[in-house]
């Protein structure tokens, strides 16, 4: 059996490097969600220690899960879309696939600095897009930022600019462009042990992310049976 499973991986065809991103970016969506549920994990068991039990259980509660878990899930999009890459060449989805993050010129990982600024630009596209979603979502900037700076318009700028690389024939997106870098092909060194070990965080991320969800809807859908007619 798993002859036979060699020989369709060996006839399978080659992976393009477009094809190699876009799967870099599901796996490391992945391991966001698994972060995201773990500050929105650890939101919810200090709120349970600090609140009372009957003010536990509000919608305050469930935007403050969203919010801690996107915190958390922002500052490791930092490290391992920024620091990491910079320093390794990788983040984690991209080691997975086999693709590297480099310098144009020289072909060699470009530094944590560099890699900080091209991360520092994924977190705010990030953030930004995710304003889209029309539930009024809490993202990071909307509570740091002055109420007059929240331009929709941005958001939907954000959107087109994550999305331009994956659906239009570019090898290089705006933070590409705007940290001198570019993507290539690399090795793919995981071992088959890791492969597994990351699967099943994968799984448990995606769990808790669509639980947080459900209970922000939960609290959110009376509000939208009330809202008044566009007619």
């Amino acid at each position: 059996m798993s002859e036979l499973a060699d020989d369709v991986e060996a006839q399978a065809p080659e992976l393009t490097l477009r094809q190699r991103r876009r799967d870099a970016l599901l796996q490391d969506a992945l391991v966001f969600c698994t972060v995201f549920s773990a500050g929105a994990l650890a939101y919810a068991v200090v709120s349970l220690v600090v609140d009372e039990t009957e003010t536990f259980w509000s919608v305050s509660l469930s935007d403050g899960l969203i919010l801690s878990g996107l915190v958390l899930g922002e500052l490791f999009l930092l490290w391992n879309n920024g620091v990491r890459q910079g320093v390794r060449g990788h983040s984690i989805g991209k080691h997975r696939v086999g693709i590297q993050v480099v310098d144009v010129g020289s072909g060699q990982p470009v530094g944590w600095l560099r890699g900080f600024w091209r991360g520092l630009v994924v977190v705010g596209l990030l953030d930004l897009a995710l304003a889209v979603i029309p539930v009024g979502l809490p993202t990071v900037l909307r509570r740091l930022t002055p109420e007059a700076w929240h331009v929709g318009a941005f958001a939907y700028i954000a959107v087109l600019v994550l999305l331009v690389p994956l659906l239009l024939p570019t090898d290089r997106g705006l933070a590409d462009r705007l940290s001198g870098t570019t993507v290539v092909l690399s090795a793919d060194t995981t071992t088959p042990a890791h492969r597994s070990a990351l699967l099943a965080v994968d799984v448990l991320g995606v769990a808790g992310v669509l639980a947080v969800f459900v209970l922000y809807l939960s609290f959110l859908w009376p509000l939208i049976g009330q809202m008044p007619s566009l007619w």
